[in-house]
C-alpha cells in the first residue's frame, strides 16, 4: 500500500499549559501520515471500472467524456489506475485515494465499506479526525470508529444524511447545528457534514476534545473515551441527487443506466488524525524510537514507564498522579537521608504523617526500602536495633549509627535508644534498656537503691519513698506520705509512690467522699485524630469549619480568617477528646504545629499575650502556665505538657490551681483548645498546620509501654461509679449535681427505672408498663402495685380477656377488697369485669373473638325492666307499651302506627253510642 502524503501538525497547547507549575504535553502529530491504511472495497480491484464526475455529466456526450477516467488496480498506466488530478501525488496503494460503492451494488447488497487505519503501536490520545473527499460529495450516512485492539470497535460519532435517519438508522437523538457535546465521552449523530454540496473536495472535521466538559484539563473519562490504536471509517450510504428512487420503479437493479450510477461513489483524498502520545502530563516529547518504531515518552517529574504512568525509583514521597493543564504533580523524591535508592508510597503511612518529606515536613507516604549503614525507620532516620545514633550526629552523615555498648549482664537486650526523638531526660540516646535494679548508661552498675554489682540487689531504704541519702545505710528515714520500716509503701489515703513526688505519694482525692484509693494498673494509650477540629475566636462566639487536608493536616490562612475571628485564634478540639477525661491524669499531651510566611522571617515568632492551649470543663478554665512556646517559620514544632495541675494555670487569674479544680476540670471537659494565631498583625501573611495531636489516655486494654499510676482507683461508697467516684451507679443521682463531696441518692423508682434526673430525682424511662414521677402508677390499660419491686407488678387489665378483641375498657383498677375491676367499659357492656352484656344487648364477651350488639328489637324494648331480651341468643322479651311482635316490629293489639320507622303505636280509643227512648205516660 502507497503511504499518505505525509503532513504534520503541531498543536499549540493553551498558554497556561506551558507554565512552571503546569503539566507537560507532547506535540499533536497527523498519525495518519505514518499509517498502513486498508479498505474492503476499492475502484478497480475486480478489473477496469469507469468512473465519472457528478457535476460533468451531460446527456447525448460521447461515453470518453473528459471527466470520466478507468480504474484498474492491475493496469500500470497510472491514468488507469488513479484519477488525473490525484495522480502526481505519491501514494503506497494507488486504489486508497477512491474508494468506490456504485449505487448498483449498494443498493442490491446493502454492503458496508470500510476504511481501517491502525494509527500507532503504542495508545494514542486522539484530538481530531479530519477526512478529505476528492472528486465526489462527502459520505452520507457513516460512523467513526476507534479500537484499542484492532478487534472491538466502539463509536466515536454518527453522522447522517439528514437528522431523521439519526433516529431511524442509528437511534440517537440528532444534535443540531455544528457539533458540540454535554459531556466528556457523549456520542453524538449529526448531519452537519454530509450536506450534498460541495460536490467536491468536501471536508470532515470531527473534533474529539475540544468542546468538550473537561476539555481544559482533561477527566480520566475524556483520556479513555479519545484513547485508540486503530481507527475505522464504516460508509453506508452514499450521497446521491437522490438516485436510488429508481430502484423503486424498477424490477432489476441492473436495469438502471449505468451512466447515472458511475457517478455516485466514495471518494477520499486525505484523512489528518492528529494525537499526542499518552504521557500522563510529564513529558514534552515523545519521539519515534528508530528501533523499535514506537512513539516513546521522554518523561520529566522524576516519572517513568513508557506512558510515564509511575515515579521513578526513590521518587514516591507521593503518590503518582497525572499531571493536568494546571498542576504539574512532579513525583518527590523520598527523605531517606541518603541511605537508601529505593522506596515505596504508602497510603496509611500518609495518613498517619509517619514520613518526613525533603523538607523536613512530615507529608506523604514514602517508605525507604534496604535502609544501608546500619539505620533503619520510614526515611531511614533512626537504627537498627543494637545501634544508635549519638547526640549531635545528623542522619544524613555518613555511618550515624554506632553499636550499642550494653553490659550483658545488666541490660534487658543488646540493643539501646536509638536517637534523639526517642529519647527521655532521663534515657538520652544509646542508653540501654536496664534490668531492675541496673543502671548506667550501659547498665554495667547497680541503680540508686541497690548495691552489690553484678548482682545488685535492693537496699533495705525505698529510693521512692525514703530521704536517705545513701538508701543502703539505716534507718530508713520516710517522706511526709510514706510508712512501713523501708518507707516503701503509702500511707492510708495516699497512693502512687513516686522518686519525685516531694512527700513520696499523692493524696487520694475520690471526690471527698472516699479516702481509700489505689495506682492504676492500667497503662497510657495515645488518641490521636484530626477529623472534627475548627476554628474559634477567642470568644468562641464565631466558628470557623476546617477541612482536613492530605496527608492529614490542619491548615488556615490568617488573612482568611483574621477579620471574623480577630487576632488571636484556637483549633478547637473535636467531641472525641471532651467528656469524662480523669483517666488522662499524669499523662502527656503533645501536638505539632507549624507556619509559613511570605515574608521569610526567619526569627521566632514568640507571642506571649495569648496562651498556647486552654482547657475548659466542670465551669473552670485553665491554661498552660508556659507563654509562648516557641514556633520557628517553615519547621514543625512539637508542644508536649504533662496534665498535671501544677503546669497549668487559672485562665482568669493566671493563679496556679489545686489538684481538686484540676480533676473537676477532666471530670467534664468541655473545650479544649490549641493556638492557631501567630502574629497579633492582622496583615500578617501566614499560614499556620497543626500536623498531629496526641493525648495519653489510661486504659484497661494493657497494652501500653507506660504504666498509667498517676491515675487513681478509688473504694468508693456504695452508689457511687467511676475511678475517683466521680459518677453513680445505675438507679442512683448526684444531688444537685454536685461533683466533689456530692451525694449518690437512690433514685426512688421501686425497681421499674435505672436512671433519675439528678435535680428533680424523677425517674428517666420507666419499664415494666409503669409510669409517674417515681414509676409509681401502671400505665392505662395496665392495674397492680408498683411499689413490690417486681417486673410483674403491672398486669394487663382483663376486660374480661387480655386478647385485644376481648377487652372492652381501656383502664381497670383493684378494688379495696383486692378485686379487679374495668371501671370503663364500652357502650352494651357491664359487669366488674365488662363480662356482660348490659340490658338491650346480646353476645358472648367472655368467649375469644365474642362482644355485644345491640338486640334486633327495632328499638322497642322495654329497658326499665331487667332482661328485656336474651343477653346470649338476642330474642326480645319485654316489648314496650303498645309495641309486640317476636322481635317488637308490630303495634301491640288495642295500638295501631308504625312500629319500625316511625315507632309511634298508640292506643286505640273507642266510641260508644248510647239511644235513649223516652215513653210519656198519662199519670
Amino acid at each position: 500500500m502507497q503511504r499518505l502524503r505525509f503532513v504534520l501538525l503541531t498543536a499549540v497547547l493553551c498558554h497556561w499549559c506551558q507554565g512552571q507549575q503546569r503539566g507537560l504535553f507532547p506535540a499533536v502529530l497527523n498519525l495518519a501520515s505514518m499509517a498502513e491504511i486498508s479498505a474492503n472495497a476499492t475502484c478497480g480491484s475486480l478489473g477496469p471500472e469507469m468512473f465519472c464526475k457528478l457535476v460533468e455529466h451531460v446527456p447525448g456526450q460521447p461515453v470518453r467524456n473528459p471527466q470520466c477516467r478507468i480504474c484498474n488496480q492491475r493496469s500500470v498506466k497510472p491514468f488507469d489506475a488513479i484519477m488525473p488530478e490525484l495522480a502526481k501525488r505519491s501514494f503506497r496503494h494507488s486504489v486508497d485515494s477512491v474508494v468506490c460503492g456504485s449505487v448498483r451494488v449498494r443498493l442490491r447488497e446493502r454492503l458496508q465499506h470500510r476504511i481501517v487505519m491502525p494509527v500507532s503501536e503504542c495508545v494514542f490520545q486522539i484530538a481530531y479526525v479530519i477526512v478529505k473527499a476528492a472528486n465526489s460529495p462527502r459520505p452520507g450516512n457513516w460512523i467513526l470508529e476507534r479500537s484499542l485492539d484492532g478487534v472491538t470497535f466502539e463509536p466515536w460519532q454518527y453522522y447522517a444524511i439528514t437528522d431523521t435517519e439519526c433516529l431511524t438508522r442509528f437511534n440517537i437523538t440528532p444534535r443540531t447545528g455544528p457539533p458540540s457535546y454535554t459531556r466528556d465521552d457523549e456520542v453524538i449523530c449529526t448531519s452537519f457534514y454530509s450536506k450534498i454540496p460541495p460536490l467536491e473536495n468536501g471536508e470532515i472535521h470531527t473534533s474529539l476534545i475540544n468542546g468538550r466538559p473537561s476539555a481544559d484539563d482533561p477527566s480520566p473519562k475524556l483520556l479513555n473515551f479519545t484513547s485508540a490504536r486503530f481507527i475505522r471509517l464504516v460508509f453506508q450510504r452514499i450521497r446521491t441527487l437522490n438516485a436510488d428512487l429508481m430502484t423503486l420503479t424498477l424490477s432489476d437493479p441492473r436495469d438502471i443506466d449505468p451512466i447515472v450510477t458511475r457517478r455516485y461513489y466514495y471518494s477520499i483524498k486525505d484523512i489528518s488524525v492528529g494525537g499526542m502520545c499518552i504521557c500522563y502530563g510529564h513529558a514534552k516529547a515523545c519521539p519515534l524510537n528508530p528501533v523499535t518504531k514506537k512513539f516513546t515518552c521522554e518523561c520529566e517529574h522524576n516519572t517513568c514507564g513508557e506512558s510515564c504512568d509511575r515515579c521513578c525509583p526513590g521518587y514516591h514521597q507521593q503518590a503518582w498522579m497525572a499531571g493536568t493543564f494546571h498542576t504539574r504533580h512532579i513525583c518527590e523524591k523520598c527523605n531517606c537521608h541518603g541511605k537508601a535508592e529505593e522506596c515505596y508510597f504508602d497510603q496509611r503511612v500518609a495518613d498517619l504523617s509517619l514520613s518526613l518529606d525533603i523538607r523536613g515536613q512530615r507529608r506523604g507516604g514514602g517508605v525507604c526500602v534496604g535502609c544501608s549503614d546500619y539505620t533503619a525507620g520510614t526515611n531511614c532516620e533512626t537504627c537498627m536495633p543494637g545501634f544508635y545514633r549519638p547526640v549531635g550526629v545528623s542522619a544524613d552523615e555518613e555511618n550515624p549509627c554506632i553499636p550499642c555498648s550494653c553490659d550483658s549482664d545488666g541490660s534487658v537486650k543488646q540493643s539501646c535508644v536509638p536517637d534523639s526523638d526517642q529519647a527521655t531526660p532521663s534515657q538520652p540516646p544509646g542508653s540501654c534498656w536496664c534490668k531492675e535494679g541496673f543502671g548506667g548508661l550501659r547498665c554495667d552498675r547497680c541503680a540508686v537503691g541497690y548495691m552489690g554489682f553484678p548482682f545488685c540487689q535492693r537496699c533495705n531504704c525505698s529510693i521512692d519513698g525514703s530521704t536517705n541519702e545513701d538508701p543502703c545505710v539505716t534507718p530508713c528515714a520516710c517522706k511526709e506520705n510514706v510508712e512501713g520500716e523501708n518507707c516503701d509503701r503509702c500511707k492510708l489515703g495516699f497512693y502512687n509512690l513516686h522518686r519525685a513526688n516531694q512527700r513520696g505519694c499523692e493524696k487520694c482525692s475520690c471526690m471527698g467522699v472516699s479516702s481509700l484509693c489505689s495506682a492504676s494498673t492500667w497503662t497510657y494509650q495515645n488518641e490521636s485524630t484530626l477529623t472534627g477540629w475548627h476554628l474559634v475566636g477567642l470568644s468562641g462566639r464565631t466558628v470557623w469549619s476546617v477541612h482536613r487536608q492530605t496527608p492529614p493536616y490542619l491548615s488556615v490562612r490568617n488573612a482568611d480568617v483574621v477579620t471574623d475571628l480577630g487576632s488571636s485564634y484556637y483549633w478547637n478540639a473535636p467531641g472525641s477528646y471532651l467528656g469524662n477525661k480523669l483517666t488522662a491524669y499524669g499523662g502527656n499531651l503533645a501536638y505539632t504545629v507549624s507556619y509559613n510566611t511570605d515574608q521569610q522571617e526567619q526569627s521566632v515568632i514568640r507571642v506571649t499575650s495569648e496562651p498556647d492551649l486552654i482547657i475548659e470543663g466542670g465551669g473552670l478554665k485553665i491554661m498552660d502556665g508556659r507563654f509562648g512556646q516557641p514556633v520557628y517559620p517553615f519547621s514543625p514544632s512539637t508542644n508536649r505538657i504533662k496534665l498535671l495541675p501544677e503546669n497549668f494555670l487559672d485562665a482568669g487569674s493566671a493563679q496556679p490551681i489545686s489538684r481538686r479544680d484540676f480533676l473537676r476540670v477532666l471530670a467534664n471537659l468541655t473545650s479544649m483548645m490549641v493556638r492557631a494565631s501567630y502574629s497579633t498583625e492582622p496583615s500578617a501573611s501566614l499560614q499556620v498546620e497543626m500536623q498531629q495531636y496526641r493525648e495519653k489516655i489510661a486504659d484497661a486494654s494493657l497494652q501500653g509501654d507506660q504504666r498509667a499510676s498517676a491515675v487513681e482507683f478509688c473504694s468508693c461508697p456504695a452508689g457511687y461509679a467511676g475511678t475517683s467516684c466521680e459518677a453513680c451507679i445505675p438507679g442512683f443521682r448526684r444531688v444537685n449535681g454536685n461533683l466533689y463531696n456530692g451525694v449518690c441518692e437512690a433514685c426512688h423508682c421501686h425497681g421499674h427505672a435505672s436512671h433519675c434526673d439528678e435535680v428533680t430525682g424523677h425517674c428517666l424511662d420507666c419499664i415494666h408498663h409503669t409510669t409517674g414521677p417515681h414509676c409509681d402508677t401502671c400505665l392505662p390499660g395496665y392495674y397492680g402495685n408498683t411499689t413490690h419491686g417486681s417486673p410483674a407488678d403491672c398486669q394487663l387489665c382483663t376486660c374480661p380477656l387480655s386478647l385485644p378483641s376481648n377487652s372492652f375498657s381501656p383502664t381497670c383498677h383493684l378494688s379495696k377488697g383486692g378485686e379487679l375491676l374495668c371501671d370503663q367499659c364500652q357502650p352494651g357492656y357491664t359487669g366488674p369485669r365488662c363480662d356482660r352484656c348490659y340490658n338491650g344487648y346480646f353476645g358472648q364477651p367472655s368467649v375469644p373473638g365474642g362482644s355485644c350488639q345491640p338486640c334486633h328489637c327495632h328499638g322497642n324494648l322495654d329497658l326499665s325492666t331487667p332482661d328485656s331480651c336474651d343477653p346470649v341468643t338476642g330474642r326480645c322479651l319485654r316489648c314496650r307499651q303498645g309495641y309486640g311482635g317476636a322481635d317488637c316490629d308490630s303495634c301491640a293489639e288495642g295500638y295501631y302506627g308504625d312500629a319500625i320507622t316511625a315507632r309511634n303505636c298508640q292506643l286505640l280509643h273507642r266510641v260508644v253510642s248510647l239511644s235513649v227512648a223516652v215513653y210519656l205516660t198519662d199519670v
